[in-house]
């Protein structure tokens, strides 16, 4: 384990700590105050309470070396299924891999499109994002003695800072030195920060210790005490300003990164956001009409006309949504790519300083290129639907209120329509959010019950294993068409299943059968069985 140097530079008598002190120095002002002056108005002590916490010198004791795990850019993980096999890009660069990812498909190829050209699309995708994952492998971040060097070098600022030797600062960082060894050492510090003539440790104790009235008797007696604990505090105001100083590029790397990161949530938040209503009002309840009919009759003539009309009708929707969709993508790519290069840009200053190796920013282009070949994986799958899908739906189970389904982690196919029960293969993962608490719960066999974190892992490391061999269960992959032909449904290695070009579902049980294709799906707190008429 690599260590963490964290320096307490500012303790006074009796264990407090540097914020202590400011607060120490306040009351001590207010107090002299009192004594010389006598009371103030109110408004007059909250106006000075202000600017003498403005004029505090800030703390100088949150120095740390961090570990190479907290200064090297997270991986990015990839979200593209494919129940097959896929074969890497070759490309060997972030720059090469992301000139490798295919430009987003047309608006009228989002709004319909058939299986092949979507595997075709997702396939390129997997095979650039694959190598990128493999290239990320082989960026373990920073060796240990990368970190080591690192930390030597922050060690050496400190200790030159305070005026400390190394077995100073070994006794200062070891939890198990005794406080007799640590005293002197503190004092040392408190000397260096306050000045050398002013910290008196056992005049300062005493001086806590007396009661308030005692307190402005004793600085109306000694003056020169005031004086030299408002010169203790210039003091420690001065040193707060080498020590603000010595990591100026840490610390403004760090706030910039918060602003970068936290702009960029709101950016992709508002296009996650972006309401579809009113394109969706002119077409959702004519569709509703339509397939209500549908799923009244078994005339196979019938439901052809009526599938066609509605068709019709839905590639309209989709078309006149997947424009703005389309656009709202592209927007999206353009921040991540942003993101990602503004990020390497000041990983870049910060490494130039010198006050972060460069290891510490070897991942942000391949993250870049995950993120966007993530963005671009969702063209055909996220396109928003309607309520009314085309299909006959069915309630098979029905969570408790507030609660949803995690469609991620329970995606993956378990077999037939028939004899299906909930949770019946594998647990199936819900929870329910309230502000900033998240529960968790499992459907298995029908049942419902709480989990606590250690199980939620546990399910999810089964769901992500499951996800790889899927295919040990035999999805029907393939196309269906209907009884005149004139239909196709396609049921893609994504996981997809594609109605008519059109419309996508997961579902984690098929069947199909002669008139018709049956299948189930998690759609929010409710598992439903769909039957789309051939």
């Amino acid at each position: 384990m690599k260590k963490v140097l964290l320096l307490m530079t500012a303790m006074l008598a009796l264990s407090t700590t540097s914020a202590d002190a400011q607060g120490f120095f306040k009351k001590l002002k207010q107090k002299a105050q009192q004594a010389v002056l006598g009371s103030q108005k109110e408004s007059e002590d909250e106006n000075e309470e202000q600017l003498a916490e403005s004029d505090e010198p800030a703390d100088p004791s949150n120095l740390a070396v961090a570990q190479g795990s907290d200064i090297v850019p997270k991986r990015k993980t990839s979200t593209i299924t494919w129940n097959g096999t896929i074969t890497p890009s070759k490309a060997s660069t972030a720059s090469a891999l992301m000139a490798e990812l295919p430009q987003l498909p047309s608006a009228e190829k989002m709004a319909r499109s058939t299986m092949e050209e979507r595997d075709a699309y997702t396939m390129k995708i997997a095979a650039v994002v694959a190598r990128a994952e493999q290239l990320q492998e082989k960026q373990n971040g920073c060796s240990d003695a990368e970190m080591e060097a690192l930390r030597e070098k922050w060690e050496s600022k400190i200790q030159n800072l305070f005026g400390l030797t190394k077995e100073e600062m070994a006794i200062l960082n070891d939890e198990n030195a005794p406080e007799s060894k640590k005293q002197p050492i503190q004092d040392k510090v408190m000397r260096k920060i306050m000045g050398a003539e002013g910290f008196d440790r056992a005049e300062m104790a005493r001086f806590e210790k007396m009661s308030e009235k005692e307190q402005e008797a004793y600085i109306r007696q000694h003056p020169e005490f005031m004086q030299k604990m408002q010169k203790m505090a210039m003091n420690a105001g001065n040193f707060s300003k080498q020590a603000k100083l010595m990591t100026a590029a840490l610390s403004g790397y760090e706030a910039k990164l918060g602003k970068l990161t936290l702009d960029y949530v709101k950016a992709m938040e508002r296009e996650e956001n972006h309401s579809y209503e009113s394109i969706a009002k002119k077409y959702d309840n004519k569709l509703k009409k339509l397939y209500d009919q549908i799923c009244a009759t078994d005339d196979a003539d019938k439901v052809d006309a009526l599938y066609a009309e509605a068709d019709e009708l839905l590639y309209k929707y989709r078309l006149e949504a997947a424009k703005e969709y389309r656009a709202s993508l592209q927007r999206q790519i353009a921040e991540a790519k942003k993101f990602a290069a503004e990020y390497a840009r000041l990983s870049k200053e910060v490494v130039a300083s010198g006050d972060l190796p460069k290891c510490a920013i070897g991942r942000t282009d391949l993250n870049a290129v995950i993120m966007v070949g993530n963005l671009l994986d969702e063209a055909y799958k996220e396109l928003p639907e309607l309520d009314n899908l085309p299909v006959c739906r069915e309630t098979l189970y029905t969570l408790p209120k507030g609660w949803s389904f995690g469609v991620w982690e329970c995606r993956g196919f378990m077999g037939g329509v028939e004899g299906f029960k909930a949770g019946g293969d594998w647990p199936l993962l819900a929870d329910n959010r309230s502000g900033d608490v998240v529960e968790y719960a499992v459907v298995e066999n029908g049942k419902f019950r709480k989990i606590n974190e250690e199980e939620l892992k546990r399910i999810n490391k089964q769901a992500d294993q499951r996800l790889k061999s899927t295919s040990k269960n035999n999805p029907p992959y393939g196309t269906y068409k209907s009884r005149s032909g004139q239909r196709v449904v396609e049921f893609s290695k994504t996981g997809e299943l594609i109605v008519n070009g059109m419309t996508t579902f997961y579902p984690v049980a098929f069947t199909a059968k002669d008139n018709a294709l049956e299948w189930i799906i998690l759609d929010g707190e409710e598992i439903l069985k769909c039957t789309y008429k051939l």
